[in-house]
């Protein structure tokens, strides 16, 4: 009887300590706002991440958006700064959750290089698992740097995003060529003189031209530096994202 009750009583005792976890686990992923995160990588680096929860997030999957950040010194949880001024009040209505990693990478290569690349897909896997996530709604956005970044991502991995939204940020000509048929939704301003609109506006010609979807949204008098500028454009991306899910839908065609 004695060696009964200790076989339950550690039964007890371990399955306290389990569901303990299991709902210290549920609250960090079910607590609405914004949390500022570190995932320790395969590699053993660390990354930090912004990590933004809709206060309507409950049991059903909602949308995932991958949000990049623009380019200059990466101070911890530089992220913050996009997600809060641009891409969180701007994607709101989405209903989304929103991570913003710091970039892994140094100098001008910044998203578009095979480690920062690597480093953002294993944060995605990693939301994916601890979140509950519409994997038929994964998007990629970001600004300027973080723009580049989204459409070198959205060339490289169209299964996985569903839709990108590149803001003040181009691409080349080897990038575009390998943009499938994932859905586009391009933010510019003609007063950008740091990455002018005429490469975008070729990018954008070209893309059309091989029967894409791409929505180009172009200002005219927000500067580069104006990131809460692009705001009230990136809002329009919402209805765009809904109308092509809903037109994919009845065509039974791509993801989003």
């Amino acid at each position: 009887m004695k060696e009964l009750f200790t076989v339950k009583l550690l039964f007890f005792l371990v399955f306290i300590m389990l569901t303990g976890v299991s709902m210290l686990a549920g609250k960090m992923a079910d607590g609405p706002g914004i949390h500022e995160e570190t995932l320790t990588l395969k590699n053993g680096r660390k990354m930090r991440y912004t990590l933004s929860i809709p206060g309507s997030y409950s049991q059903q999957p909602v949308p995932l958006v991958l949000a990049l950040h623009y380019g200059g010194q990466v101070t911890p949880y530089y992220g913050r700064g996009v997600l809060a001024c641009l891409i969180e009040p701007g994607l709101r209505e989405l209903g989304a959750i929103i991570a913003a990693p710091d970039c892994p990478a140094t100098g001008a290569q910044g998203w578009a290089n095979p480690g920062s690349e690597a480093a953002v897909l294993e944060l995605l896997e990693h939301i994916r698992k601890n979140y509950r996530i519409d994997s038929k709604k994964i998007i990629v956005t970001g600004f300027s740097m973080g723009g580049i970044g989204a459409w070198y991502l959205a060339a490289r991995h169209p299964g996985l995003f569903s839709a990108a939204i590149p803001i003040a940020g181009d691409s080349d000509e080897e990038t575009v060529n390998k943009i499938g048929d994932i859905p586009l939704y391009v933010i510019h301003s003609r007063a950008d003189t740091i990455l002018p609109i005429t490469n975008t506006e070729k990018i954008v010609a070209s893309l059309k031209s091989k029967g894409r979807a791409v929505e180009f949204v172009v200002l005219k008098n927000v500067d580069h530096y104006d990131t809460s500028g692009f705001t009230t454009a990136l809002r329009g991306a919402v209805p765009w994202l809904k109308k092509v899910r809903s037109k994919q839908k009845r065509t039974a065609s791509a993801p989003y």
